[in-house]
């Protein structure tokens, strides 16, 4: 009994030092913002994990003042939290629906839409699977733009 509980305690106290997976953390100040050359010109994307190509992924993006994203859909659904401002999505055909700061909203997956952002917005998108934009109209896409 005295070996059992001795090999527990020793067991205990070698787990108590191993400090396990080390913590991620971005802070703000750290995040590196690139232009999104999928969305029109002063869209901005900072990767916190993954990879949104590949999924899993985790993004933050910055859209400025009076941004308009032209009707556009996903092959996968895309999870979004705004963190900053309101983002206004428009589904042809029905009303408007505003997500405000803090809010919380799914993009399902090929359903076609459009984004604003009056004031500036950002907002954490992620999810499992891939990330991708497919423009309803092929000359709204700026890849498709000669420079």
């Amino acid at each position: 009994m005295n070996q059992v509980l001795a090999a527990v305690l020793a067991a205990g106290i070698a787990a108590a030092g191993d400090s396990g997976p080390t913590m991620t953390v971005v802070q703000t100040a750290e995040r590196h913002w690139k232009p999104k050359t999928a969305l029109p010109p002063g869209a901005f994307g900072a990767n916190l994990w993954g990879d949104p190509a590949a999924g899993p992924y985790g993004f933050v993006g910055k859209f400025p003042v009076n941004f308009r994203v032209p009707l556009h859909s996903h092959t996968n659904d895309v999870r979004v939290v705004m963190l900053r401002g309101t983002m206004v999505i428009s589904y042809p055909g029905e009303a408007d629906v505003e997500i405000a700061e803090g809010g919380y909203f799914l993009l399902p997956a090929k359903r076609a839409y459009v984004a604003r952002c009056a004031k500036g917005c950002e907002f954490l998108a992620f999810d499992q699977l891939p990330f991708d934009i497919i423009y309803a109209d092929p000359k709204d896409d700026p890849r498709n733009r000669k420079s």
